[in-house]
């Protein structure tokens, strides 16, 4: 993976300078010597380094979401399919279609699948979070345009979907990131982080993110961005990919186990940003997702879940 430190990633840097939310350093070759031909990268661990700049930085790097020379965090959105089993009404339901899209930056993220049960009856369901807003849609962007799909509010599952957000790969990074310069996403994005926080420790800022070592995998542990009380445990491998996140939620206990990391995009836009090719979730200890991946789109693709007037006005 040692090209992206030397390389920028065309395709990221447009899409940010198009939708205007690059910094004016990162566009044009300033923070730390980055952009193009603008020099050095800005920070590169000493190896075997275990304090929290360095193991927050490799965790990131690793997974490929620093793009560019000047290694900034430039992963805004995720589009990924899938096959395997999803839990409904208490039994498995195998899926015959299975895409969800997340966008970092709202944060919202659109869970779209179809499936079957044992006794041969199918499912489907579009499961929608936007912020503060939770929905159910029979089809996507249901009411956007009046009279075509029904949102069904879903106001309890909020805080699961957004927990399931910021416990992905690359969700509980931006979160461990965020929590560290003392804030929250997206004030970490598009940043190169170890500038971050440095920026943050000279302010004065305290770290809201521990590190401890179970012996050669860093543990980290940090609040989970918009959910009030939500706590996240992230376990990194000797490689500092994330291989489980446990979440605990006033009396639920959320957990994710990662594995098989590889580039899962088309053949025709590989760059090396990894996502897990099994993902289990389980909740109180009772499997309820057990998922392979089969195709991903990492980086700015264009993903939005706008919230339908019906949901805005339900009350939470």
């Amino acid at each position: 993976m040692s090209f992206r430190r030397y390389v920028a990633t065309g395709a990221f840097a447009a899409a940010f300078a198009m939708c205007s939310v690059l910094p004016a350093n990162a566009q044009g070759g300033g923070g730390g010597g980055g952009g193009f031909g603008g020099g050095p990268p800005p920070f590169t661990p000493e190896p075997g380094a275990k304090d929290l700049k360095s193991v927050l930085y490799n965790w990131v790097w690793h997974v490929g979401m620093l793009r560019g020379q000047a290694e900034n965090e430039l992963v805004g959105t995720l589009d990924w399919h899938g096959e395997g089993t999803i839990q409904v009404d208490g039994q498995a339901c195998t899926t015959t279609k299975l895409r969800v899209q997340v966008n970092y930056q709202i944060p919202g993220s659109r869970t779209q699948f179809e499936c079957r049960r044992a006794n041969g009856q199918t499912y489907s369901n579009i499961e929608t979070l936007n912020g503060t807003f939770a929905w159910d849609e029979d089809r996507p962007g249901a009411e956007i345009v009046a009279g075509e799909g029904k949102a069904t509010a879903r106001a309890n599952a909020r805080d699961e979907r957004m927990i399931r957000l910021w416990a992905n790969p690359h969700g509980a990074a931006k979160a461990a990131i965020a929590a560290a310069a003392g804030g929250l996403p997206p004030d970490a994005f598009v940043q190169n982080p170890a500038t971050l926080l440095d920026q943050k420790a000279a302010a004065g800022v305290k770290s809201n993110t521990t590190l401890a070592w179970e012996g050669s995998k860093a543990v980290l542990t940090f609040p989970v961005p918009y959910v009030n009380g939500a706590t996240a445990t992230a376990t990194l491998d000797e490689t500092f990919l994330m291989t489980s996140i446990v979440v605990r939620h006033g009396s639920n206990t959320y957990e994710w186990t990662y594995g098989d990391y590889q580039d899962f995009n088309n053949p025709l836009h590989k760059i090396e940003a990894l996502w897990p090719g099994t993902i289990v979730e389980k909740r109180n200890g009772t499997v309820v997702r057990d998922f392979k991946t089969t195709e991903t789109e990492i980086g700015q693709v264009y993903v939005q879940m706008p919230v339908p007037a019906s949901i805005r006005g339900a009350r939470r």
